[in-house]
């Protein structure tokens, strides 16, 4: 009872982007064609660049051209790999279809839905306008954009949600995230932001249906 009390008032629904919408990889669409190149540019990109740098990619503070260069080197051709991160990221899709239905019933009923993700700048450039997905949500928080992390926390805020809660005149408790980050989730529970660990595209699915049915209970 008490959490329907909390789903009901719900403003804006928080929504992860990558292994909560879409669980696709970058390159993932060469893998059947060149599993070759596929591992090395996987291994370049997730397993030899520290970690240090992708964040900093996700921070805005390096470009894919930075990115590129590292995972070129010498002996793979700059343009040719610039070109099949464009269509990696062009070809990224929903984890289930449905998902869109939900989301624009939830709209409908005049909750506002919005990406929020620890992504980089390639997300804003290719993909968002290849899936348009700035017509199927309300916003989209990136934070290679936003300079700060969804972890990112100072004065007691969370400084990746805060300016945009402020704007829209949403308190904490007013906003729900949805993410496969357990850890997130908690820290979001600690200032007063609702949250759900996703677990699999169905239990997605089933979190989007529940808050969708939330938006019609106006008993409490």
């Amino acid at each position: 009872m008490r959490e329907l009390k909390r789903l009901c008032r719900i403003k804006v629904v928080f929504v992860d982007w990558h292994k909560t919408l879409c669980s696709r990889v970058f390159f993932q669409f060469i893998k059947r064609r060149n599993k070759k190149l596929f591992d090395k540019l996987e291994h370049r990109l997730f397993e030899e660049m520290p970690l240090a740098k992708f964040i900093d990619w996700m921070k805005g503070k390096i470009s894919k051209e930075d990115v590129l260069k590292e995972i070129c080197r010498n002996d793979l051709n700059f343009q040719d790999i610039s070109h099949l991160l464009y269509q990696s990221c062009e070809k990224m899709k929903f984890d289930r279809p449905d998902y869109q239905k939900w989301i624009k019933r939830i709209r409908q009923k005049g909750k506002k839905v919005v990406i929020a993700t620890d992504n980089v700048d390639v997300f804003n450039e290719y993909t968002v306008p290849s899936l348009k997905l700035n017509k199927k949500f309300d916003d989209i928080l990136n934070s290679c954009t936003l300079k700060y992390l969804k972890h990112d926390v100072s004065d007691n805020k969370l400084l990746f949600f805060d300016d945009y809660l402020k704007k829209n005149n949403i308190k904490y408790e007013e906003a729900i995230l949805l993410d496969d980050d357990k850890d997130l989730i908690k820290l979001c529970h600690k200032f007063g932001m609702q949250g759900k660990v996703i677990t699999s595209p169905e239990n997605m699915l089933q979190n989007l249906m529940m808050i969708e049915a939330c938006c019609d209970r106006n008993e409490f």
